[in-house]
């Protein structure tokens, strides 16, 4: 099949045209900066998956306005271009903050309730390109959580990186969707190859936390760690003074079922095996 990624440069872009060249599909990718959806040549295309947004930044107010033309008008702009020209299928990279920022499981009678207007921008976008679904032109938003592997930015290289500090940390109970990169490109492959259509929310074939997290990146660097109980207070003091402390040790995840597609097969590496390919 031939695969249009608008977006280049991109973390998950860059994973997904290898996975999918690895599979056998011609893969084209396009520059979102140099070029407009209308300038795109969409000729012989089946699925398009675009890639372009804002992510990995500190939000500020003023960028509001660029979050809503990036990841709300452009992805409606690609969509209504990618139909009108005959391709077949449309992929859009959503976001698991569609559903709120932290304290929060999610299920599939879940309602979105976004908090930040990066969450809001990818809702909008959603709602957009779903309004534009047929039978013969399949719609595609995949909602993640925290994507990790090899390279990776954001919050999990920054737990990578700070994991040299704890050989001693105090147990903490919480629970966290995330997903391997290489098992999200598995699930794009197969919901390509299936031509599947809908909203999709991958991850992980079982939850982690914060405590297995830190354990097994320290186990894949031959490190030990010694948890101890009853220290926990400590850490919800600091989730009180601050935002990014909370984040990190929130409930956020997606209910197991939810997540289900198909057989599952996309989730084919192990949560031990992930980490000892991402450090």
């Amino acid at each position: 099949m031939k695969i249009l990624i608008y977006g280049t440069g991109s973390y998950i872009g860059n994973h997904y045209r290898d996975a999918l060249m690895v599979r056998g599909h011609d893969v084209k990718c396009v520059d979102a900066i140099k070029n407009k959806p209308v300038d795109v040549n969409f000729s012989g295309v089946d699925s398009v998956i675009d890639v372009a947004g804002i992510a990995h930044v500190k939000i500020t107010p003023d960028m509001e306005d660029l979050f809503y033309r990036v990841n709300t008008n452009l992805a409606i702009d690609l969509c209504r271009e990618a139909k009108a020209n005959g391709v077949k299928q449309f992929i859009y990279m959503s976001s698991m903050n569609v559903f709120g920022d932290t304290q929060k499981r999610i299920y599939s009678c879940s309602q979105e309730n976004p908090k930040n207007f990066y969450g809001k921008s990818k809702l909008l976008a959603d709602k957009g390109i779903q309004a534009m679904a047929t039978p013969d032109f399949k719609v595609v938003s995949v909602r993640p959580p925290v994507v990790y592997g090899k390279g990776c930015k954001g919050n999990f290289a920054l737990l990578i990186k700070l994991s040299k500090f704890f050989p001693i940390f105090p147990y903490f109970s919480n629970t966290k969707s995330v997903i391997f990169i290489d098992n999200l490109c598995n699930f794009i492959c197969e919901i390509i190859e299936n031509q599947s259509s809908g909203i999709f929310h991958p991850q992980n074939a079982r939850h982690t936390s914060i405590v297995e997290i830190i354990r097994n990146v320290r186990m894949a660097k031959g490190k030990k760690t010694l948890v101890i109980h009853g220290f926990d207070w400590i850490i919800r003091v600091l989730m009180k003074l601050s935002h990014k402390v909370e984040r990190a040790f929130a409930n956020d995840y997606y209910d197991l079922e939810f997540s289900k597609y198909k057989d599952n097969s996309y989730c084919s590496i192990g949560f031990k095996e992930s980490i000892k390919r991402t450090i």
